[in-house]
């Protein structure tokens, strides 16, 4: 399906454009880490492939579907797949301005202080968002499944688990002080 899917869209921070090789080793964002995005978002774009290959592979996908589905739902699906990737993303991000505030404030360390960015229980829930949350809500989205995007690891969890991130750091801010 690689050839086939503009996104990559599972076990990553972010929802983005596949790699250009296969070998991943080699990605690195402009911070270093070897990420195919920033924490923000931004893309490595050195590395992924550009906006012409996702159409070209966004086409293929859909000719595919074509063969059993009418043009309409076709459409309609790939309307409602784009709407959860941006979503799913923007969820992730106001997950990870939390983090950045909380390495920010102190009340946990990461990046800056040279420590790992997966070993806090912020940073754990961090991971939640994007590792659980964001891809169980994609992959429903993908495969159609409107139930399991919001309840089985979806969008129920993407709100709460943010909501829990931001007390966490008020609880942790009051410490700090």
């Amino acid at each position: 399906m690689n050839d086939r899917l503009p996104w990559r869209l599972f076990g990553v921070v972010y929802a983005h454009a596949h790699p250009k090789a296969p070998n991943t080793s080699i990605i690195r964002n402009k911070s270093g880490l070897p990420l195919p995005t920033e924490l923000l978002g931004e893309p490595a774009s050195g590395y992924l492939t550009g906006p012409e290959e996702q159409e070209r592979r966004q086409d293929r996908i859909k000719s595919v579907c074509l063969s059993c589905h009418g043009g309409g739902w076709v459409e309609g699906h790939f309307k409602r797949l784009n709407n959860t990737i941006r979503t799913t993303n923007e969820m992730t991000l106001t997950a990870t301005k939390i983090l950045l505030e909380a390495w920010e404030k102190g009340a946990a360390k990461g990046i800056g202080q040279g420590e790992s960015i997966f070993d806090e229980t912020i940073e754990r829930k961090w991971v939640r968002q994007w590792l659980f949350y964001s891809n169980s809500t994609r992959l429903a989205s993908a495969m159609g499944g409107a139930d399991y995007g919001v309840f089985a690891n979806g969008r129920w969890y993407l709100s709460e688990n943010i909501a829990e991130m931001m007390e966490w750091l008020e609880f942790k801010e009051k410490d700090v002080r």
